[in-house]
């Protein structure tokens, strides 16, 4: 019983907390690359300055992404660990405050929709853009 909670414990961690985070970065990442390979094959962009600023944006949502997941994942998952492994630690006080951070965790469900649309003029044009359109068709 002890090994299987570890073994669960563990694989919480990794998925979660590691896992998680390294592959926003590394399909971030081939993202990025695609869009430049993309515009390479196209041909010599006209507006060279437009094409690195939509990198840059991407660049900078990609990272703002993987560093609010963490802030928001992370304290959960050290007060999770530690109710885990060690059982002293599961007082009425600790119980109080891995509730309030599992429920700050649940904020990275809808975090980078606000992100991407905040972050970047593109998104915003098409948020306003969805909106008239629901607006029109009802």
């Amino acid at each position: 019983s002890n090994l299987l909670i570890s073994i669960y414990v563990f694989s919480q961690i990794l998925l979660y907390y590691i896992s998680a985070p390294l592959l926003m970065i590394i399909f971030g990442l081939l993202t990025i690359s695609n869009t430049q390979q993309h515009i390479a094959r196209i041909g010599p962009p006209l507006h060279v300055a437009h094409g690195r600023r939509t990198e840059r944006q991407l660049t900078r949502m990609l990272l703002v992404q993987v560093i609010v997941h963490l802030v928001l994942t992370v304290p959960f998952g050290i007060i999770y660990s530690m109710n885990a492994f060690d059982p002293s630690t599961r007082t009425p006080n600790n119980r109080a405050v891995r509730q309030i951070l599992l429920i700050w965790q649940q904020c990275d469900n809808f975090v980078p929709f606000f992100l991407y649309v905040l972050s970047g003029s593109a998104y915003r044009k098409q948020l306003v853009s969805i909106l008239k359109f629901i607006k029109r068709t009802n």
